[in-house]
């Protein structure tokens, strides 16, 4: 597998993979479609809820069309040629998701170091009281 993304959430929205960094998008809700399924990468994102929450205003038809052209606005930036189509953007007829082994966030890297701050028991090679 390549070299994961890294989606930066706290402050501008950034994605980085090795030398590649991303800070532009097509649309503002490219990016904003980015950030919510980056931040909730642990689970699948129905397409409808995707719709309902980024284009609410939207018919079905007009709905399910601009969220397949975003999805495939961020599958041009983050799986270029040569990137298996699925690597990064898992996707179906019914649901959406990043790939959690192919990205990372700095939010869930904050959360990592607060939780093992406060809970030092829960850190590897802990010292013990």
């Amino acid at each position: 597998m390549h070299t994961p993304w890294r989606i930066e959430l706290l402050g501008r929205l950034r994605a980085t993979q090795g030398e590649r960094v991303v800070t532009r998008f097509r649309a503002r809700k490219t990016g904003a479609l980015l950030a919510y399924l980056a931040y909730h990468l642990e689970r699948p994102h129905p397409r409808e809820a995707l719709i309902e929450l980024l284009w609410p205003e939207a018919e079905p038809c007009s709905g399910r069309s601009s969220l397949s052209r975003e999805l495939t606005s961020l599958r041009r930036q983050l799986e270029p040629p040569g990137v298996p189509e699925g690597a990064v953007i898992v996707a179906d007829r019914h649901s959406v998701q990043l790939n959690p082994a192919a990205c990372a966030t700095d939010v869930m890297s904050f959360e990592t170091h607060c939780r093992l701050r406060l809970e030092p028991e829960a850190a590897p090679n802990a010292p013990r009281a």
